[in-house]
């Protein structure tokens, strides 16, 4: 191996993990499991209010623009038929997935963040049981804001609440709208 060759693998070598060692020098993913509270403020289908959960992760693209996806569901909406001849309990839920942008405000040295996003979201509203009602899928978008703080000092460790608009114009005729409450925990990484 010739002098020039070894020195030019050295300067890659040395090249690429400073690279590696810059990349981790800042967090950028955050992974976000929460739960709370969903409310039907659109149509008169589907049950009014139900528990939700959801998963997000963040990709922070600049200081203060975060690229967010996620899964986010009700569950147990409770929509029930009763009739002269039948009772029907439909075992039903929502099933929401959320992307798009997120702005975000740092605080407090940056303990503390204030957030708005929006974006588009596909939206599954799945029967559990035979009925009448028939399980359905659409396209519409979300907004949000949200606040959260920092729970550990290295800032990996979040707490926080967002409030989510979820809105679908299905193909028969509803006009889906939920409002989402949840609180969740964040690592940060």
């Amino acid at each position: 191996m010739t002098k020039s060759m070894f020195s030019m693998r050295a300067f890659f070598l040395l090249f690429g993990l400073a690279a590696s060692a810059y990349a981790q020098s800042e967090m950028r993913n955050t992974v976000t499991f929460s739960g709370g509270f969903a409310q039907n403020v659109g149509s008169h289908c589907c049950g009014d209010s139900a528990p939700s959960l959801a998963l997000t992760y963040d990709y922070r693209l600049f200081p203060h623009v975060d690229l967010e996806a996620g899964v986010d569901t009700t569950l147990s909406l409770g929509t029930r038929s009763v009739g002269a001849n039948y009772n029907v309990n439909a075992d039903d839920r929502f099933l929401w997935v959320p992307f798009g942008l997120k702005g975000v405000l740092p605080l407090r040295s940056g303990r503390v963040e204030l957030s708005v996003g929006a974006g588009g979201t596909y939206e599954k509203y799945l029967v559990g049981n035979n009925s009448f009602l028939q399980s359905r899928d659409s396209w519409g978008g979300y907004a949000s804001t949200g606040v959260a703080v920092a729970l550990d000092g290295r800032r990996h460790f979040w707490v926080g609440a967002s409030p989510q608009l979820f809105f679908a114009n299905t193909g028969s005729g509803y006009k889906d709208r939920w409002f989402v409450l949840n609180v969740g925990l964040g690592f940060r990484f």
